[in-house]
């Protein structure tokens, strides 16, 4: 993913800024939040150190990214750059001008609409910067927030993908939605 400009939050509390390795343990203990957790695919191991490096191909390196490279930046509180979450792509295929969008927030930020700010900033930015034409979001069945994040950023939900993903050993069903924009002429 080659970009000129990176996505910008249209939220008042907050900023979307590259993801810093000194961000990690936050996000580690934000997945790893019981509310969070449960309702998430993430099959991080026991061992913070393995789980944190895990985590760290996500770091921000503009160097080292190429067109299919994973992307998550830091969803951060506007006046104190405390972490809260976390959106951005992976399964970012180029060639089918397609990602997937994935986003995460700490519990203590849910209720703000930061997910759908940061949902729709993204899924705008990818059309229209990046040049993808299809933005698609897989959702485990029992995550209900996340289902109507979707629905608020304009997602069609596609289908039920049954046994879809292992989910910390159990074959768990997901929701498939997708955000899709006419390719133009050239693509």
């Amino acid at each position: 993913m080659l970009f000129t400009q990176r996505p910008a939050l249209q939220h008042p509390q907050a900023v979307l800024r590259a993801l810093r390795e000194a961000d990690l343990p936050h996000w580690l203990a934000a997945l790893r939040s019981p509310a969070v957790f449960e309702h998430t695919s993430w099959n991080l191991p026991a061992e913070d150190a393995d789980a944190l490096e895990r985590l760290a191909v996500y770091v921000w390196d503009e160097a080292k990214f190429t067109s299919s490279s994973l992307l998550r930046f830091v969803i951060a509180d506007r006046d104190t750059d405390r972490f809260l979450g976390t959106a951005g792509f992976h399964t970012v295929q180029p060639d089918n001008r397609c990602a997937e969008l994935a986003y995460d927030l700490c519990p203590e930020a849910w209720g703000r609409g930061l997910a759908s700010a940061a949902a729709r900033s993204l899924t705008d930015w990818a059309h229209t910067h990046v040049g993808l034409v299809r933005v698609q979001a897989t959702v485990m069945d029992s995550n209900t927030r996340s289902l109507q994040v979707l629905a608020r950023c304009g997602f069609e939900r596609e289908g039920l993908l049954r046994s879809y993903r292992q989910v910390r050993g159990v074959a768990r069903d997901f929701w498939m939605h997708s955000h899709v924009v006419a390719p133009d002429a050239g693509g």
